[in-house]
């Protein structure tokens, strides 16, 4: 909800992408996932995303929002699996997504700024995310 700003697609307390108040409908984000986890040297991916449902250029790349519940245990992550770790995650969305790193993303959902997180930030966060992860 903070710095980081998770909070503005991942929607507590479902902490998923379903919109409040009545979390019937879902967003899609254009994040710029990238084809890799190598983000000093960037890949676009090239999943057309949503707009393989929906011919529309709104959602080129657009993909749901998904819950980050259990998701300390459940990587590998994005769309597409790229990302192997949480760390790698947040270093991704820290840097600005796919537009920060310099990709050609035109319609980016996320702000391509970097969020200039400390190193504690992240842990904080990467903990919270371990926080949500259901007991079995």
């Amino acid at each position: 909800m903070g710095k980081a700003q998770c909070g503005t697609c991942h929607f507590a307390p479902l902490f998923n992408g379903l919109i409040p108040p009545f979390y019937a409908l879902t967003e899609f984000e254009i994040i710029g996932a990238t084809a890799t986890d190598d983000l000093l040297n960037p890949v676009k991916d090239q999943d057309n995303g949503r707009m393989d449902v929906r011919a529309t250029p709104y959602y080129e790349a657009a993909f749901k929002t998904p819950t980050v519940r259990n998701a300390a245990v459940t990587g590998p992550y994005m769309h597409n699996g790229a990302f192997t770790t949480l760390e790698k995650v947040i270093d991704f969305y820290d840097k600005g997504g796919g537009g920060g790193l310099g990709l050609d993303i035109p319609r980016q959902t996320l702000s391509t700024r970097p969020l200039n997180l400390t190193d504690q930030e992240k842990q904080d966060i990467i903990a919270f995310m371990h926080a949500l992860t259901d007991k079995i």
